[in-house]
């Protein structure tokens, strides 16, 4: 008869250790399925917010660069003008009986238009760039390699037509006819130098290599690559409002 008890204890004790284990092993897989269910939404959450400054950021830039070509389309203008007149003094076009017609191209190695990007979207940009989702976007990477590739050369440019102009204008100091080209007096001896003159024939030739074979010659390019990338930037935009539509 105490056999049979014993028997009766030790299934029954068997049975709830097992129980016990059933359920703590249960609440660990609950647990570890809440926590994986929390990164995950951490990570939605995460994705969606690094999304949304992106998407900002994107904004930005294409509002810069719709002031880069609108201001570029301008400088184009100018430096063909330039190129234009240019040409007439290097071929001795411009003579001391057609000069009044031609005065445009006195002032040619003394004004210039500098091209200044836009980099406000650009410097967002590289603040959160280094992001594992964002260096794997292409569209980004485009937009980094013409920023990279144009802005020193741009820079460096604008520097050199600066730098060009002040030493013309500073040549033109030691003229006794300065002050009277200042206030626009065109004597003879002012139209015999910029019309038979060597020495202004050469500073058009060298203004000439600077601006349009420089100068002009990169604003072209750079609105180029920019356009293919606003197309781009333009159909992310759209593709992320449907997406939150």
């Amino acid at each position: 008869m105490i056999s049979i008890f014993r028997k009766i204890r030790r299934k029954f004790f068997s049975n709830k250790v097992s129980n016990y284990l059933l359920y703590a092993i249960g609440e660990i897989i609950l647990v570890m399925i809440g926590i994986l269910l929390a990164l995950q939404v951490n990570n939605w959450n995460e994705e969606r917010k690094q999304n949304k400054e992106l998407i900002g950021v994107l904004k930005t830039i294409h509002n810069d660069m719709v002031v880069d070509t609108t201001s570029a389309s301008g400088i184009i203008k100018f430096y063909q003008e330039n190129s234009k007149n240019s040409i007439k003094i290097i071929n001795r076009e411009v003579t001391m009986d057609n000069y009044k017609d031609n005065v445009q191209c006195f002032g040619l190695v003394t004004t210039y238009q500098p091209f200044n990007i836009q980099r406000n979207g650009f410097e967002r940009l590289k603040m959160i760039s280094e992001t594992n989702s964002i260096k794997k976007d292409s569209l980004i990477n485009d937009i980094i390699t013409v920023y990279s590739q144009f802005l020193p050369l741009i820079d460096k440019s604008n520097e050199r037509m600066e730098n060009e102009i002040m030493s013309n204008f500073n040549a033109y100091k030691n003229n006794e006819w300065f002050v009277d080209l200042f206030q626009n007096n065109l004597n003879d001896k002012i139209v015999e130098y910029f019309v038979l003159s060597e020495d202004y024939r050469k500073r058009v030739v060298s203004h000439n290599i600077l601006a349009a074979r420089n100068h002009l010659a990169l604003t072209k390019s750079y609105v180029n690559n920019v356009e293919k990338i606003l197309e781009s930037i333009n159909h992310r935009l759209t593709l992320n409002e449907s997406l939150l539509d």
